[in-house]
C-alpha cells in the first residue's frame, strides 16, 4: 500500500511500520486531547471547588460566619491581650479535677503536657498549634509535676503515687518512662516506709540517664531536698539528701555545660519560717555548694535556668507567699542581683521561667500573670492571662507559649490550658 509520497519517491511501508506509525498517531491525538488547561483551585486547594476562606472558629474576633474552610488567620483577644490560639483540655466531668503542672517543647515543634485527671497521672501530646495527637492516663492515684522528650524520642515524667488513704500508706515517688506515643516502656514507684516522698522535676543527663529531684523522707519528721539518678532502663544509680533543717525540698533541676547540676526549693523548720535553698553537686550529686537565704518572710524557689552571664537565676515567692521573686548567683552561689517585688500586687510567686532571646527572663505567676524582665530582673512588663499560671517557653520565632489550668468564672480549677502569643503586640501596646 502506498500512503506516503515523498518528493523522492513513493515509499511502501511494510505492515509493522504501518501499525507503529498509527499507534503514533492515535498516542498524539489522545494527548492532544488530555492536555486541556485545568480547572483553578479554589482557597481551599480543590480544583474547580468554591470554598469560601476565612476564620471559622467563632470564638475569634475576626469569626467570618460564611467561611467555609479556615484558613489560620483567626485572631484572639484574652482579658484584651491579643493571642494567636488558645485550646483547652478536658478529660474529666469536673473541670477542676483536671490539672496541669509542666509544659515543654517536643523535638517535632509540638508540646508534651504533664498533669492530672481524677487524681490519675497524665500526659498530653499536641502539635505545634496546640491540638491535641494524643493523651495518655496512668496508674490510679498518681499526678506528674514533669515531663520532658529524651534523646530516643519518648518521654521521662515524674510526680507521685498517692495512697494515703489507706492504713499504713503514704505517698511515693512515681517515675515513668514511654515511648513516643506515651506507651509505658517502664515504670518505678520509690520511697521510704511510713514516710512521704514525691519528685518535682526530671532531666535528662548528658550521658542519657534521668535524676530527678523532690522530697526523701527517711527518718521521721525530718523531710530532706533529694538528688536521684536513674538509668536509661530505670535501674537506681546513686542518692543525695541535702538538709539545713526539718524540712527541705528540691523543686526544679537543671544540668549545666559542665556537667554539674543545679537544685533550688526551699528549706526551713516544720511549720516555720521557710528560706531560698539553692544547691550545686556535680556529676555524681556530691555537693560543691549550698546556699540559704532569707528576704522577707516565708520564701521558696520554683524554678531556675541558666543565666548569660554563666551563673544562675532563679524565680519563686518571697514576702510569706504574697510576692514575686526574682534571684541569680554567679557560679561560685553568691548572690549578683535579687528582686522581692513587694510593690506589684499579690501575685503568690513565680512558678516557671525561661530567658528570652533578648538576654531577659518571661516568667509565669500562680495567679497567671506573664511577666517579662530585662537581665538584670527589671520588669518591662506584666499582663493577666488567665486559664494559664505553670510553664512559660520562648519559641524559636520569639513567640511565647504558656501552658497551666488557671482559674474560670465560679470554680477556681479551670481546664488545662494552652496559649501562644506574640509578645511585641504587649511591648508595643505598652502594656
Amino acid at each position: 500500500m502506498y500512503i506516503l509520497q515523498t518528493k523522492y519517491k513513493l515509499q511502501e511501508f511494510s505492515p509493522m511500520r504501518k501499525h507503529k506509525i498509527l499507534t503514533f498517531i492515535l498516542s498524539l491525538f489522545l494527548l492532544s486531547c488530555s492536555s486541556e488547561e485545568s480547572e483553578p483551585e479554589d482557597c481551599a486547594g480543590e480544583p474547580g471547588g468554591d470554598a469560601v476562606c476565612g476564620c471559622t472558629d467563632s470564638t475569634a474576633t475576626n469569626y467570618d460566619s460564611l467561611a467555609t474552610f479556615d484558613d489560620g488567620s483567626c485572631e484572639y483577644l484574652l482579658n484584651g491581650i491579643p493571642i494567636k490560639w488558645i485550646r483547652t483540655y478536658e478529660f474529666s466531668s469536673n473541670s477542676g479535677m483536671d490539672e496541669s503542672w509542666c509544659v515543654r517543647q517536643a523535638s517535632d515543634g509540638g508540646f508534651i503536657i504533664a498533669g492530672a485527671t481524677d487524681y490519675t497521672g497524665l500526659l498530653i501530646k499536641t502539635n505545634s498549634n496546640g491540638e491535641e495527637e494524643w493523651h495518655q492516663l496512668y496508674d490510679n492515684s498518681t499526678a506528674l509535676y514533669s515531663a520532658r522528650q529524651v534523646s530516643d524520642g519518648g518521654f521521662i515524667a515524674t510526680g507521685y503515687y498517692e495512697c494515703d488513704t489507706l492504713p499504713g500508706c503514704y505517698p511515693d515517688i512515681y517515675l515513668l518512662k514511654t515511648d513516643g506515643a506515651g506507651t509505658i516502656e517502664w515504670e518505678q514507684w520509690i520511697g521510704t516506709a511510713e514516710n512521704n516522698d514525691w519528685a518535682r522535676d526530671v532531666i535528662e543527663t548528658q550521658d542519657d540517664n534521668f535524676v530527678i529531684t523532690g522530697t526523701w523522707n527517711d527518718d521521721g519528721w525530718n523531710s530532706k531536698a533529694m538528688l536521684r539518678k536513674y538509668s536509661s532502663s530505670g535501674e537506681f544509680m546513686w542518692g543525695k539528701t541535702f538538709s539545713s533543717s526539718t524540712a527541705n525540698e528540691g523543686n526544679s533541676l537543671m544540668e549545666t555545660s559542665d556537667g554539674s547540676l543545679i537544685m533550688v526549693g526551699y528549706s526551713g523548720e516544720q511549720h516555720g519560717a521557710y528560706k531560698h535553698f539553692m544547691v550545686k553537686a556535680d556529676s555524681d550529686g556530691e555537693q560543691i555548694w549550698k546556699k540559704k537565704t532569707q528576704s522577707v518572710g516565708d520564701a521558696l524557689l520554683y524554678a531556675v535556668c541558666e543565666a548569660p552571664s554563666g551563673g544562675y537565676v532563679a524565680a519563686g515567692f518571697c514576702n510569706s507567699w504574697r510576692t514575686n521573686f526574682l534571684v541569680e548567683r554567679n557560679g561560685s552561689g553568691n548572690i549578683t542581683w535579687e528582686n522581692c517585688y513587694i510593690e506589684e500586687s499579690s501575685n503568690y510567686g513565680y512558678y516557671d521561667m525561661t530567658p528570652s532571646s533578648d538576654g531577659g527572663y518571661y516568667l509565669i505567676d500562680d495567679v497567671c500573670y506573664l511577666t517579662k524582665t530585662d537581665e538584670s530582673g527589671n520588669i518591662i512588663y506584666s499582663v493577666r492571662l488567665n486559664h494559664v499560671n505553670q510553664s512559660v517557653i520562648e519559641l524559636e520565632d520569639g513567640d511565647v507559649v504558656i501552658g497551666g489550668f488557671g482559674f474560670r468564672e465560679g470554680n477556681s480549677g479551670g481546664p488545662i490550658s494552652l496559649l501562644r502569643l506574640d509578645p511585641s503586640v504587649l511591648e508595643s501596646n505598652n502594656h
